[in-house]
């Protein structure tokens, strides 16, 4: 979720003015007209809503579609929501109700128990609802008493800016009628750095005494995917429908975020393995002669600086010389930017480059890990059909079998021709109790290339899930043909 950065940046460091409201400030008439005419009653609406994702897709950048619809009650403290999402590649429906105010926000996913809420989440309410109303969000904006942003302000627009969180809010009323023009959300992303997000409010009408869009324009992951929202049968209404009732115990889930921590073992002379406990990944690490090669970094740079510290104590005194990543999910490419910091070469696919271009130059000012405070130029290396990674007496080959993985176009698998072991990222399914119900088409695609590359393989290694999902992540190849064989 293109922006300014170095001045968004400087902003969020800056300590936010605020100041009561004046008769003359955009900000008040926005609220005049927008928030204040309901006072407690409810704007009921209708949307349909053509909604796109970024998911676990076959390649990078490759959007899921959906298409949502549902009615919404909104005035300044409260959100109420009835919402069906259909994917349409899949054909699978969802449905969810949400009901929020200032001191408790519960969502509810079919039958599905409540589901937990942080303390992060409910602050961050009123952004996620402006997707489909600004209500609660110029509320919050009146309530802070923000004060205009001159320095980000036009002549068409008044600026207005202010933090939640991490997210970086930008408001942006219309100095001709006075009405919320749109807003900006810049927040960190672990992966694709600072994401910026735009929600255009556009076709207002009147609605009951308040003036409100009928249609919503989102554009996120800096431009990259856009939603769009439409608002229709919106009228005004005493009164909105309990749709959840708050449990007697409620309460926010204060869950501390998991402690990141590393445990490793040595497999052999040449290959050891890192198990990350908090993300549920095994990372390999080979060792050459007079260099390291490391295979796979989860989800964020922190991880990736682990997993150097882990390297540096297993391998002391040997450079980390290559990382390579077996597909681009964020739990194989997520930690990339830390070893382009170290000064590796960064093995990708043919096709990759530009998106791993993209992770390693994105601005990580709003939460700087150690690439963005110390800028090294990328090094990187396509890894073709196949390549031979050695030191002259110990070798690993590394076989792009691609869309034969059944999930993605991208995929790596290793080899280690001494030891007839290969270890790849998350093809095979094989429970650890009972025999297999269901046989995936990755499991069957890993053993088809296997196969045709004609390598003799004695173990599969899996980097994830290694404890989570109850399935087997040492797997002897015999039993992987053995599940294939019985299909």
């Amino acid at each position: 979720m293109p922006f300014v950065i170095c001045l968004l940046f400087s902003w969020f460091l800056l300590p936010i003015d605020s100041a009561p409201a004046v008769a003359s400030d955009p900000l008040l008439i926005c609220w005049n007209n927008q928030v204040k005419p309901l006072q407690n009653r409810f704007v009921q609406l209708s949307y349909q809503e053509q909604r796109n994702e970024l998911e676990h897709s076959a390649e990078p950048w490759q959007q899921t579609p959906y298409q949502a619809s549902g009615t919404i009650w909104v005035n300044a403290t409260n959100f109420r929501q009835i919402d069906t999402l259909r994917n349409t590649t899949r054909n699978r429906t969802s449905f969810t109700k949400t009901q929020a105010d200032t001191q408790t926000l519960l969502v509810k996913h079919g039958d599905d128990k409540l589901t937990s809420v942080s303390r992060a989440m409910l602050d961050e309410h009123p952004l996620t609802a402006a997707r489909y109303s600004p209500i609660r969000l110029i509320e919050y904006a009146y309530q802070h008493h923000l004060r205009p942003d001159s320095a980000s302000s036009t002549n068409q627009a008044t600026c207005y800016r202010t933090t939640i969180n991490q997210t970086v809010i930008s408001l942006f009323i219309r100095r001709a009628d006075g009405l919320l023009d749109r807003a900006t959300l810049l927040a960190p992303d672990d992966m694709l750095g600072d994401v910026l997000t735009t929600l255009t409010y556009q076709d207002y009408a009147a609605v009951g005494p308040s003036q409100q869009p009928t249609r919503v324009i989102v554009d996120k992951v800096n431009g990259k995917v856009r939603d769009q929202v439409r608002l229709t049968q919106s009228i005004v209404t005493d009164q909105a429908p309990t749709l959840l009732d708050t449990p007697a115990d409620y309460r926010l889930d204060m869950t501390p975020t998991p402690v990141a921590t590393a445990r490793s073992e040595k497999y052999s002379d040449h290959v050891y393995f890192v198990t990350l406990p908090h993300t549920d990944d095994r990372v390999m690490l080979v060792e050459f002669t007079d260099f390291v090669l490391v295979a796979e970094a989860p989800l964020n740079s922190e991880n990736g600086e682990l997993i150097i510290q882990q390297a540096h104590q297993l391998i002391p005194d040997k450079p980390i010389r290559y990382f390579v990543f077996g597909h681009h999910h964020p739990h194989y490419l997520g930690g990339v930017r830390p070893f382009v910091h170290k000064g590796a070469t960064i093995l990708c696919s043919p096709g990759n480059d530009d998106y791993v271009t993209y992770l390693v130059q994105a601005p990580h000012r709003l939460k700087p890990d150690s690439l963005a405070m110390a800028p090294k130029p990328l090094k990187l290396e396509a890894v073709g059909a196949r390549k031979t990674i050695t030191d002259g007496q110990f070798s690993m080959d590394i076989y792009h079998i691609g869309s034969q993985s059944a999930h993605t176009s991208d995929y790596l698998i290793y080899y280690f021709p001494s030891e007839q072991l290969l270890f790849q990222d998350d093809l095979v399914w094989i429970p650890k109790t009972g025999k297999p119900t269901r046989i995936s088409t990755r499991q069957t695609g890993l053993y088809r290339a296997i196969q045709q590359l004609g390598i003799p393989v004695r173990t599969v290694i899996q980097s994830w899930p290694v404890a989570d999902m109850g399935v087997k992540t040492e797997i002897p190849f015999a039993e992987l043909a053995a599940s294939v064989d019985s299909k």
